[in-house]
């Protein structure tokens, strides 16, 4: 499993979340295809079903090239991928993304030489449990292989006891030093805007000539754009990243609609945050107008405090719920 713990890792590198949330959003996917009546196959012959049969057989090939996150949403289906989002406490747009980066990689260690199992194989279970599992099942390996060793050499009946210790201690350790690091990390939300901004141009310039809706909503959603409490005021801060958006929204694909969705965290009552949010979308409408959108490619939706994707009890929990997001209007 040595290969899966590095993909876990450069999923928080590449999309800069934490370890317990990359390992959320792996504990998610791993149960979607463990769900499917036929397991690995079915779930690939979702992505055939849709259309993608031409990736899938890139996958069975053993390319671990990315997959356009248009494509997972298209698959797995928005709710679904909301769901792991909201478990995760990532916006969509992450979530999504960082799916559709994992999901060729899983393919690559699950199906090596293009067979496809039944049924998910007994060391990828532990991992469906989330993170606190994929530490115990690395722990467990470790004793276990140490129990190799002590067996080989005739001692395993002293050593194993220990061996077990050992493996207990390492885990509690990794539980304490997780609960400390919670309890002590500070949330900075300038600086999420920051590297969020980073990270939602980068998206907006690796678009290729012909990308979908779906790309580029994808793109746009990396973005945060973070109003002040009670406001619908854009920050002057966004105003840079909205004028590239324009740029390629202009670009897009001919019938497009883009909806604005408008989210609140729940301080205050549903009324008052059902207006608010209606207004912050309406003014990321008329800012995109006023670069010179057409008008009938986007349309603004306010939901309030109706559509958390984190907890609300904490302030990176309403940070999170206070966003623009945007989706490919039916």
């Amino acid at each position: 499993m040595g290969a899966m713990n590095l993909v876990l890792d450069e999923v928080q590198s590449k999309f800069g979340i934490s370890e317990t949330t990359a390992g959320s959003l792996f504990s998610g996917l791993l149960s979607l295809i463990n769900q499917q009546n036929g397991g690995v196959s079915a779930f690939l012959d979702r992505f055939k079903s849709a259309g993608f049969g031409d990736s899938v057989s890139s996958l069975l090939g053993g390319s671990a090239k990315a997959l356009i996150p248009g494509q997972v949403e298209a698959v797995l289906g928005s709710s679904t991928i909301s769901n792991l989002a909201a478990k995760a406490g990532v916006p969509v747009a992450t979530a999504s993304s960082a799916v559709a980066f994992m999901l060729p990689k899983l393919v690559q260690n699950l199906a090596p030489g293009g067979s496809t199992p039944s049924r998910l194989p007994a060391e990828f279970m532990s991992y469906i449990s989330g993170p606190t599992a994929a530490v115990a099942s690395g722990a467990r390996q470790a004793a276990y292989a140490a129990e190799g060793v002590a067996q080989r050499s005739g001692v395993a009946r002293f050593l194993w006891p220990l061996l077990a210790l050992l493996a207990a201690a390492i885990l509690g350790i990794w539980l304490w030093n997780r609960s400390g690091s919670t309890q002590t990390a500070v949330f900075n939300a300038e600086e999420q805007v920051r590297l969020a901004a980073q990270k939602a141009t980068a998206a907006l310039a690796s678009l290729k000539p012909g990308f979908t809706a779906g790309d580029l909503v994808g793109a746009l959603n990396f973005d945060v754009i973070n109003f002040a409490a009670g406001s619908a005021q854009i920050p002057a801060d966004s105003y840079d990243f909205l004028n590239k958006a324009a740029v390629v929204i202009k670009m897009a694909p001919q019938g497009t609609v883009i909806e604005i969705g408008g989210d609140t965290d729940n301080t205050g009552d549903t009324a008052s945050n059902l207006q608010l949010s209606q207004q912050r979308a309406d003014a990321v409408r008329d800012y995109l107008v006023k670069q010179g959108v057409d008008p009938s490619v986007l349309v603004a939706k306010g939901y309030g405090d109706t559509k958390p994707v984190a907890a609300n009890d904490t302030e990176e929990g309403k940070f999170r719920n206070r966003r623009i997001q945007f989706s490919v209007a039916q």
